[in-house]
């Protein structure tokens, strides 16, 4: 496999970006295989400002209904953090995507979201290097941040490899991001 890394691709769709993401890691999640499960941890966060989805609903649906594959969809708590409930799902799964929010309102409702929801996303890392049955499984990182800071928070992220990012976390921009994923 090759260890290039894709950098800045930017979307023609839309807001959402390819930050940084080694040919491997895409390459393989591009090839899972339809019994293959994706993975998909989301905080705990109030719905964006312009989302028109109704209240009731998970705002990370949206995300989990575009993926091309099976997809189980397990929510965080930031101040939580991760569970043993979330190292259970790991196993099974072909590939992992891990939400992290940091949206104005997000930051303004939970002044601690970034450092509470990069630890979460540390963990998910580190538990899925310990675990054989999930060694090499590609693991990816979205990031959502509706400002320039975006920018520094993928910088203090560099210690993952795969990093999506987009502006905000409407179902539009959501399925943007997975067409960036998966092409």
């Amino acid at each position: 496999m090759s260890s290039t890394t894709s950098t800045h691709r930017v979307s023609s769709d839309g807001n959402a970006k390819l930050v940084r993401c080694p040919d491997d890691i895409l390459n393989r999640l591009r090839r899972l295989n339809e019994a293959e499960v994706i993975t998909l941890f989301t905080p705990f966060v109030p719905h964006s400002p312009s989302s028109t989805l109704a209240r009731d609903m998970d705002p990370f649906e949206a995300l989990g209904r575009a993926l091309p594959r099976q997809v189980r969809h397990v929510p965080y708590r930031m101040d939580s953090g991760m569970t043993e409930l979330h190292a259970d799902f790991l196993p099974a799964s072909g590939a992992a995507v891990i939400v992290v929010c940091i949206t104005d309102n997000v930051i303004s409702s939970s002044p601690r979201a970034f450092e509470q929801q990069v630890n979460f996303a540390r963990d998910v890392w580190r538990k899925i290097a310990e675990l054989k049955s999930v060694a090499g499984v590609p693991a990816i990182m979205l990031l959502v941040s509706s400002d320039a800071a975006g920018r520094a928070y993928a910088e203090a992220m560099q210690e993952f490899p795969a990093l999506v990012m987009i502006d905000d976390y409407t179902t539009t921009a959501l399925v943007n991001a997975v067409r960036v994923l998966f092409g």
